[in-house]
Parts: C-alpha cells; structure tokens; sequence
C-alpha cells in the first residue's frame, strides 16, 4: 500500500513571480474564507446610475406650467365686440308703404324718408322702382357716398342723399333685388359718415316689393 506523501506547500515567492497582486491578494481572501467587494467598480457604477438617475429626475420633474398658453378670452371678447358691425333699423313693407308719398289728400302724412335702389341701371329698366326713390348703384359707383357733395352732384345730376335741406336728418333706407346689396350699402353709408342711428335696410328689398304688389314707377333714367 503506498504511503500518502504529505503536501508541500509552494514556495511564496514563486507565487509571487508568477502572478500579479491583485491575485495574489484574491489567492489569499480566498484561503481566509473572506469575500472581496469590487468597491471600486460598483461605487462607479453607482455614481453613473445615480447621475442618470438625477438627469431623469430632473427632466420629469423639470417645472414647465409656465409654458402653458396664456387664455385671452377677454381680450378676444372686447376685440370682437369692437368690430362688431352696426345695427341698422330694418324696414318692412308696410313700414315702405307708409312712410312713401301721399297719392291723396285724405293720407296722414309721415315724416318722410330717403329710398336708395343700389340696384344697377339695366335692372331699374326691366322692373321699374319704387316711388320717390333715387337710384345709386353699389356695384359700379362703390364710392358714391364718399363723394363730397358737389362731386356727387356733377356725377349723378342730382343732390347728395341725407345732407342737405329738410334730408339733412331725414332717414335713409336701402334696397336691392333680394337685401345683400342694400345691407353693405348701409355699412358704407355708415363707413362714409352717416349716423348708423338714421340707417335703414328694407331686407325684403325689391323681391318683397313685388311680391306684395307694392307701387312701381317707370325708370326714366337709361341703362348707364
């Protein structure tokens, strides 16, 4: 039976030519049993988490209520309100027929009223108007009511509506074929110095007029 050969322990300094120190420093926790820590590696590695960690942080909870658009509902409210377009008194029918000219002498009389057809020459023409009415036509004299007066009676032949004599404030109101014609002539008249509170727009305007077997004259003045 062979004889068991005790074990010879290699000498230190081989181990020491043979490996670094840090293994031999692992060699030796490892004989006493003890556990060694990378300290080093995972305090890096914590700092790194921890400065992502921070960087994160910071982003998510960076304040930013500031950058909210700021509501303006009363300056929009008040903007709105200011450019508003006037209210212009509007007529009917009955209101045309009773302020018009007396036929008869047995008629109350009304204070009397300005009519304004902005309907075009060639339409007066082919329908005729209503009584006492004057005709300026919106589309092709867009300027009219900005005329001084004497302009406006070297162009037309006739004095400028509402400024002078008993029409000076008297009220005026416009007509067209169906009331769009009429209701931008009102917001020129207004835009050119009328006072909105004697402005006036027959909606109905000459199809109503028709329709209800208003009186008509014949127009006198041409197709231009």
């Amino acid at each position: 039976m062979a004889s068991l050969l005790p074990l010879r322990r290699a000498p230190t300094s081989l181990l020491t030519s043979t490996t670094s120190p840090s293994s031999i420093l692992f060699t030796r926790s490892l004989r006493a049993g003890t556990t060694i820590h990378s300290t080093r590696t995972f305090t890096t590695r914590s700092s790194s988490i921890s400065k992502r960690a921070s960087s994160s942080n910071s982003i998510l909870t960076r304040p930013h209520h500031h950058l909210i658009s700021i509501s303006t509902p009363s300056i929009r409210h008040q903007s709105t309100k200011n450019n508003d377009p006037p209210t212009f008194r509007q007529w009917g029918f009955e209101d045309i027929t009773a302020s018009l000219p007396s036929t008869t002498t047995n008629t109350p009389t009304h204070k009397p009223i300005i009519l304004i057809d902005v309907r075009e020459p060639a339409e007066l023409s082919s329908t005729g108007i209503i009584p006492s009415a004057v005709s300026v036509p919106l589309a092709s004299q867009p300027d009219a009511l900005f005329l001084t007066p004497e302009e406006f009676e070297t162009r037309f032949g006739f004095p400028k509506p509402g400024v002078k004599g008993e029409e000076a404030d008297a009220e005026m109101v416009f007509y067209c074929k169906a009331g769009v014609r009429a209701r931008a002539a009102a917001q020129l008249a207004e835009q050119a110095g009328y006072e909105a509170g004697r402005i006036g727009v027959y909606d109905g305007s000459w199809l109503d007029w028709a329709k209800k077997g208003g009186r008509v004259e014949r127009w006198e003045g041409g197709d231009n």
